[in-house]
Formats: C-alpha cells, structure tokens, sequence
C-alpha cells in the first residue's frame, strides 16, 4: 500500500525495494525505510516503523521514525534547485483534482497544500501558478 500511495502521489520519484535490508536495529517492528538523492551514493534519510513505542512508559503505541544526514542535506542544498515555476495545488479532496495534479506532475512541479495551508499565499510558496476550478473543471491560472 505504501509503495501505490507513493507512486500515485509522486508518479516521478523511483522507488526500490531491498527485501535484505538488515540494519540491525532490533527496534524496529516493521517497514524500514532509506532515502537517497541521485548522484549522491548514501543515503539522507533512513528510518522506520516501531509498534510498540512507549510501552515503558505504560502507553504502548505505533510510530514511525527516521533520523537525517545534515551535512549531505546541507551539501546538497547547495544545488541550484528553485520553486520557481511550480504550481500551486489546493488541498480539496476532489478526485478530479487528483487527476489533473497527477497528469501535471509528469511535467510540472506541483506544491500541494496541506489543509491548514488553506489561506497560504502561493508566491511565498515559491509558485508562480495554482490551480484553480474553473466552471466545474480545474485549470492552470497565473498568479496575479
């Protein structure tokens, strides 16, 4: 389930499965996870699913959890890499809107909004465009 979530709300980004993936942290108690960027050999995110954390405490609960390389992230910051261009997408649940941001997304960068983000303002966002129903349909508009 993970894996078509993933791929049906970021169609662009390869995904891997490494069925031997034996960390040896015994604390995780299900799926475990790595992110890697390309051209980059390591990995700058890994982490995982534990079930039962807080049971020590008295208050057994399911978490998931992942720790971060800084200093990759930073040095990979320094890519030129800008927003500039993307779209701004609402987040109605609207499978129409599904649609159109899955089909955008195969050529265009789009910024999703999550709920409390209603009131964003897209320009700060870094986007020059959003989408926005247009007589029962959704469609690309300029900012302005």
């Amino acid at each position: 389930r993970v894996a078509q979530m993933l791929k049906r709300d970021y169609p662009e980004v390869s995904l891997g499965f490494d069925f031997c993936e034996l960390r040896g942290y015994n604390y995780h108690t299900g799926l475990v996870f790595a992110a890697y960027v390309p051209g980059h050999g390591d990995s700058v995110a890994k982490g995982g699913r534990y079930d039962a954390i807080g049971s020590d405490f008295g208050r057994a609960r399911p978490a998931t959890g992942f720790s971060l390389d800084i200093r990759a992230l930073v040095a990979l910051g320094q890519r030129a890499y800008s927003r500039a261009g993307s779209i701004w997408a609402p987040a109605e649940a609207d499978p129409a809107l599904e649609g159109v941001i899955s089909g955008l997304r195969m050529t265009e960068t789009v910024i999703r909004a999550l709920p409390e983000d209603a009131q964003a303002d897209p320009a700060e966002r870094g986007c020059d465009r959003q989408l926005v129903k247009r007589d029962g349909k959704w469609v690309v508009e300029a900012l302005g």
